[in-house]
Formats: C-alpha cells, sequence, structure tokens
C-alpha cells in the first residue's frame, strides 16, 4: 500500500480498533519465544501499542485498520525528527533483516501528538497516530503472504517504526516489535527491550615506552554481559580489534611510532541489546632507545706522528649506525659502529686536542643519538 505524508486524524473508525483489542491489564506481555533474528542489530528498541484511549493492547484483528489507534517506539532513535511511519515486513528465513521486503502500514505522521491521550500526549517518543485508511494486518498478509515452513518464521511479521523529519531521508535504524498471526488475530510475539547503555574504560601498560616495546591495552565494558568487539584506535584509525569476553578486551601492540598517541576503545555490540560507547583517551608516549657513546684515547699524550687509536663504545650494543670523531669542530672521520665499536687510528697535529665522539643511528626511530665527553689528548714534538 503506498501512502502519502500528512498529519492523520483518529476517526471513528480508528476508535473502533479498541473494541478488538487484547489489553494489557498489568505490564508488558512477552512471548516466551524468541524469532530467530532477535535482537535486531537494527533496531533500537520496541514498540509498544494503544487503544483511542491510550490503553496499551497486545494483540487485535488482523481486519483492524489501524493495527492501533497509537504504535509508539520506546526510544528516541534519531534526535531532531518529528515525524513517524508504520511499516511492516515479512521475515525470510536465511536473511538478514535489512533485506527483507515489506510496505508502510501509517502515513508519516507528526510528533509529539499533544492530541494523544494520557502520557502519550505529553511524550516525546515517537508515535504514529492511526487513521482508518491505514493499512490493515490482513492487507499486509495478503500482499506478502508468509508461506514459511521454518520454526520462528510461520505467521510472524515485523513492525518497525521509522522516523524522519523536513528534508531528511528515514532513519536506517528503527524500533520494532515481531506480531505472530493465528487465525483472525494477531499478538505481539516480541518487542525488542531499548538497547541498554554501555560504558567502555580503557587501561594502557604504560604512559610512555620506547620504541618497538610492547604496549598492552584494556578495555572494560560495562555492563558485563555485553557482548561484541572492541576497536583500539589511535587518533581515530583502527589498530586492533578484540572480542569482549566477561566484559573485558586486550591486544598488544608494539607497532606505535615515535611520538604521542591518543588511543581510545569503541565497543562494537553484535546486537540490539546493547548500545556502543567509547572510551576516553589515553596518551601514550613512544621515544627512541636511548643510547650512550664514550670514547677512549689509547693514550693522552702522545709524540707528534705517531698514531692515536680511538675507540668509541656505544650501548647497547645493537645500535647500528656510524660515529664521527670530531677534534674541536674538525671532523677527523666518520666510522661504522660494529659490534658496539667504532675504532678510528689517526695523527694529530702539535697541540693540545679537545676530541669527542658523536653517534648518529641508522635508524632514528628506533635509537637515539648520543655524544661522549670530551677527551683531551696532548701531542708533543
Amino acid at each position: 500500500m503506498k501512502l502519502t505524508i500528512r498529519r492523520a486524524a483518529l476517526s471513528a473508525a480508528a476508535v473502533a480498533v479498541a473494541g478488538s483489542a487484547l489489553l494489557v491489564t498489568g505490564s508488558t506481555a512477552h512471548a516466551t519465544t524468541t524469532p530467530p533474528w532477535e535482537p535486531d542489530s537494527s533496531s533500537s528498541g520496541g514498540l509498544l501499542f494503544y487503544n483511542s484511549s491510550g490503553t496499551q493492547i497486545t494483540g487485535g484483528n488482523i481486519s483492524d485498520g489501524p493495527i492501533a489507534a497509537y504504535v509508539q517506539g520506546t526510544t528516541t532513535i534519531r534526535q531532531g525528527d518529528t515525524k513517524a511511519t508504520l511499516y511492516g515486513y515479512l521475515p525470510v528465513s536465511g536473511q538478514v533483516p535489512g533485506q527483507w521486503s515489506g510496505e508502510a502500514m501509517s502515513a508519516s505522521t507528526v510528533y509529539p501528538n499533544s492530541s494523544a491521550p494520557g502520557a502519550l500526549g505529553t511524550s516525546t517518543l515517537p508515535l504514529v497516530t492511526g487513521a482508518s485508511d491505514d493499512e490493515s494486518v490482513a492487507t499486509l498478509a495478503a500482499d506478502y503472504p508468509n508461506n514459511s515452513t521454518t520454526d520462528g518464521y510461520k505467521g510472524v511479521y515485523q513492525l518497525r517504526l521509522k522516523t524522519t523529519a523536513a528534508g531528511q531521508q528515514p532513519n536506517v535504524t528503527y524500533d520494532s516489535a515481531d506480531i505472530l498471526i493465528t487465525g483472525t488475530t494477531w499478538s505481539v510475539l516480541y518487542s525488542q527491550s531499548p538497547a541498554t547503555p554501555t560504558t567502555t574504560a580503557l587501561a594502557v601498560s604504560t604512559p610512555a615506552a620506547f620504541h618497538g616495546d610492547d604496549v598492552g591495552l584494556q578495555a572494560t565494558v560495562t555492563p558485563s554481559a555485553a557482548t561484541g568487539t572492541v576497536q583500539f584506535k589511535d587518533s581515530g584509525t583502527v589498530i586492533a580489534t578484540s572480542p569482549v569476553s566477561g566484559g573485558v578486551a586486550t591486544t598488544v601492540t608494539s607497532d606505535l611510532s615515535d611520538g604521542t598517541h591518543t588511543l581510545t576503545a569503541t565497543f562494537v555490540p553484535d546486537s540490539g541489546a546493547y548500545k556502543g560507547s567509547t572510551s576516553p583517551a589515553k596518551h601514550v608516549t613512544v621515544s627512541p632507545h636511548p643510547t650512550k657513546t664514550k670514547l677512549k684515547a689509547s693514550s693522552k699524550t702522545v709524540k707528534a706522528g705517531k698514531k692515536l687509536t680511538l675507540t668509541a663504545k656505544v650501548a647497547p650494543k645493537s645500535a647500528a649506525g656510524k660515529v664521527t670523531f670530531l677534534d674541536g669542530k674538525s671532523k677527523l672521520a666518520k666510522v661504522k659502529v660494529k659490534h658496539g665499536k667504532a675504532v678510528l687510528k689517526t695523527k694529530l697535529s702539535k697541540g693540545k686536542h679537545k676530541l669527542v665522539a658523536k653517534f648518529k643511528p641508522k635508524h632514528a626511530d628506533d635509537f637515539a643519538a648520543s655524544t661522549s665527553k670530551k677527551v683531551k689528548v696532548k701531542v708533543k714534538a
């Protein structure tokens, strides 16, 4: 059935729906059987059905149009939306809910509706106001026959309340309820509870690390019953994804580059039963490994024309790179470090000399540069 967008007025025919409806005498009825696709990950919450006097109902006659005088979602769905529409879909085994076919069962009606009875008139939750020309469950079933013999699908339809606003497309998420047709009546089989909010906290094993070192990340999701995955992010970029078990997800990374990193953990639920959440940021600063360079001369006094041996030791021995030997500001030579040592044999001019060894790493991310203390050498005639 194709419906145009309008503000629906509740007609006498719509009021008559209450006469054939199943009233809720206590709390909302919940079926013991949960459809195989529930909780629907695209559904934010459930649907509540009311007659014209504002009394909640859980079923009615399939020929009634509208299905209920008022259908209310249990969540806001999307902030700023002002119009709500009821849709009906045929569940198909082997397909996800987003692949099902269906149609609009109501016009797009404006909410809040101050004319609605009781608390419905003051609620800001999405509300479809029924009209006499709205589609009945019987029409939905005729347009989309349910011929399934699969348990959980036979005779079942999903109703979805979608919201929108001027200039906006209908939201991709919705509130929903599954109904079961038995003969000439329908009844609520399953109405999803509003998604439970979650919080996510992130702990890091250290606020400072050297390049290549392991950094442990642990996300704690509350409530601990929430299932799904956690995306660990570095400035918004996912660096690891881990499953949540008992409210905890962990990972270890050694791939953080030098500098300060802004790390967060985002919980992604695997069903509509829980809402996602993102932790406050933690900061980890990664630095290159420090090095230490020591310079030793074979003698503090040497005769002119004689060779002097200079040995630079670089720690740790794993640090690759080159050592530049300097006499004051004058460069003597650049020597490759092997096994933590760089050796230079050189002749110095007559006089006093202040010698220094400067280590420059091959990979600046891995190791830091370092400079030795000055070594004084005197060359005599």
